[in-house]
């Protein structure tokens, strides 16, 4: 047999197992809650944006806990009051003090767009800071929200101003707890 007629042969069992193989998903998986934050430092703030995505079949779950009249649909105040039940559930810590988030924005899918497993909750959170002093800083944050569904994804952003640069990072195994480390320089 020649080189090439093993060579056919080769690409032809090559591309039949690869049409056998199932092919990976590039979404979340449908019974997760994936819940993907990002950080961002600056010397007087920190900002936190999320991005909640329930999977197809949790969806009406997380619809149902937005949505307390039941009417099918999220008022201004049930999306309020689940944005601030998010942000609660966050604990940020900076040098070894409590920092407080405020809820700054939140938008909403629609219920066919969560039942799809496209809706995505997106929330924008920050924590004032006094203004950071040069040297080493630690940060540490946790999300506890819907631990039960949950999977979560915390990365921190490349801070905008040149002074401060992160030194080292670390999460848990579920990527629910999250430590930083950053140096302020001077001017």
């Amino acid at each position: 047999m020649s080189v090439r007629t093993r060579l056919q042969r080769l690409l032809v069992c090559l591309t039949i197992i690869g049409f056998g193989v199932p092919r990976v998903i590039e979404a979340h998986r449908l019974d997760e809650y994936l819940q993907a934050t990002r950080i961002s430092l600056e010397l007087d703030r920190i900002a936190v944006e999320m991005n909640l995505t329930p999977g197809a079949a949790v969806a009406d779950q997380v619809f149902a806990a937005i949505d307390q009249d039941r009417n099918g649909a999220i008022s201004p105040v049930e999306g309020a009051a689940y944005a601030r039940l998010v942000v609660s559930s966050l604990s940020l810590n900076v040098d070894g003090r409590v920092r407080a988030l405020t809820l700054d924005r939140y938008t909403f899918p629609s219920l066919t767009d969560m039942r799809n497993g496209e809706g995505i909750i997106r929330l924008q959170a920050s924590a004032k800071m006094p203004h950071a002093s040069a040297g080493p800083h630690r940060l540490a944050f946790a999300n506890i929200h819907r631990s039960d569904i949950g999977v979560y994804l915390i990365n921190a952003l490349i801070p905008s101003d040149e002074r401060i640069r992160i030194t080292g990072q670390s999460r848990d195994t579920l990527q629910n707890e999250f430590k930083m480390d950053y140096k302020v320089n001077e001017r």
